[in-house]
């Protein structure tokens, strides 16, 4: 057994166990889940080091990157702490440590899995693979074990237990999908491999509207337009996604409207028009945010702590409307909205700035038709959905899945400065099939 395979059977059971790790967090003790969710990333870090001690090798491999990322992460750990000498009720000392370590270790073991996987390796088949045995144990937990989600769940609708929250299952599907498209394309000429990637697609499909999470599936058709158009490199998408509050609180009626046509009315099955207008309610949390930043901005420089809006009293309004009796449970509703609040600006620009190098690491991956292009409309969905979705918020899964991106940018590939000169040179218009990239298949196929 190669180095290289231990890492990797350690990066393809770290989602899986992840989950597992949220489960009990909700349910038993949140400082206990926090290091279930982490173990695996903590044998890869153990491994890593002890195998460096053992070779003698090293390089310093880190570039700006890595230390924007890092400043990120820290600001995020700082939140925490800041919560809890403000007195947050859901706040203690050891769940703020071991939170801490839920957002820094991932981030870090991801660098690890690609310096093994350097020359020979496919972290888009891992990531594939290992968010595929998520689901698969969410299917088992909910289906045959009757697990419900301890965080957030509704009834009548797939709630996924081994998850941070139940729009979280919607994320998780449209990521698996969506890079699942690249091998649908490679897959045309092999019918058999087709109809069972093809087969695969359909039933994330169908477990998507039994969730029925109408702004995830509105944001991932939106992405798979893009992409069966052979737009997703245009950097007005990047643009585009900056303003998605905005439009949507804008055209409400006109989403209604399309909503009401038989093919959604039917499947999305809930279309009313005081609820589509108001996005369930996320508009009056939008347009609080928005009102402090505009008028109120107490804390806009540099946050105003973990769960920055119940410090404000900024959703008193909204816990009534809701009959919310503890409104330090309560969030935004949208990662930007909640890093703005509780990091402040010149933090939410940072996130931003490290979102859009991610954005134009992956644009040149795909325009080179490497393999690791799969990944950009992983990164152009994330991009909407950022605006309109807890999902990544720095305690959550979704923030998982963006530090595995950002680590693709936080280390200084040796070919990649010679491949980026190349991509400039290239047309920048239509989309493309994909083929494999000469190093990044080697030794899985």
């Amino acid at each position: 057994m190669h180095k290289r395979d231990i890492i990797n059977f350690l990066f393809l059971i770290s989602f899986p166990v992840y989950g597992i790790g949220t489960y009990v967090s909700a349910l038993y003790s949140p400082s206990v889940g926090y290091v279930i969710s982490i173990s695996p990333h903590l044998l890869i870090m153990l491994f890593y080091f002890i195998d460096l001690l053992y070779s003698g090798e090293f390089e310093v491999r880190l570039n700006v990157n890595y230390f924007f990322m890092l400043l990120f992460i820290l600001s995020s750990i700082a939140s925490f702490f800041i919560a809890l000498s403000k007195g947050l009720p859901e706040a203690n000392l050891l769940m703020t440590l071991t939170k801490s370590l839920l957002i820094i270790v991932p981030f870090h073991s991801f660098l690890m899995v690609l310096l093994y996987n350097e020359q020979r390796g496919s972290l888009l088949r891992l990531t594939v693979f290992s968010l595929s045995f998520l689901l698969a144990i969410n299917l088992v937990g909910f289906f045959v074990m009757g697990l419900s989600n301890g965080v957030h769940s509704i009834e009548g609708r797939l709630n996924f237990p081994f998850l941070d929250g139940f729009y979280s299952g919607a994320g998780l599907l449209a990521i698996i999908n969506l890079m699942l498209l690249y091998y649908l394309k490679r897959s045309w000429g092999n019918p058999l491999r087709f109809t069972l990637l093809s087969s695969y697609f359909v039933f994330n499909w169908i477990l998507f509207f039994l969730i029925n999470s109408r702004l995830t599936i509105m944001i991932f058709v939106f992405v798979l337009v893009l992409s069966l158009l052979g737009l997703l490199r245009l950097r007005g998408v990047y643009v585009l996604s900056l303003f998605t509050i905005p439009i949507l609180l804008n055209s409400g009626l006109l989403l209604y409207k399309v909503l009401q046509l038989p093919g959604f009315s039917s499947l999305l099955q809930r279309v009313d028009i005081k609820d589509v207008t108001t996005f369930n309610g996320r508009a009056f949390l939008w347009r609080d945010a928005m009102e402090w930043l505009m008028n109120d901005q107490r804390g806009l420089l540099f946050g105003n702590g973990h769960k920055g809006h119940y410090f404000l009293n900024l959703l008193s309004d909204v816990a009534k409307l809701w009959n919310e009796k503890d409104a330090h449970h309560m969030h935004l509703h949208s990662t930007s909205m909640e890093i703005l609040v509780s990091q402040g600006i010149f933090f939410f620009l940072l996130f931003m700035f490290l979102f859009y190098k991610i954005y134009d690491r992956s644009r040149d991956d795909h325009q080179l038709k490497k393999e690791e292009g799969a990944f950009l409309p992983v990164i152009v969905f994330l991009l909407f959905l950022v605006q309109v979705d807890n999902f990544l918020y720095v305690d959550g899964f979704g923030f998982v899945i963006f530090s595995l991106l950002a680590s693709n940018i936080a280390i200084t590939s040796k070919a990649h400065v010679t491949d980026s000169v190349v991509a400039k040179e290239q047309s920048n218009t239509k989309d493309y099939a994909y083929e494999p990239h000469r190093l990044s298949t080697a030794g899985f196929d």
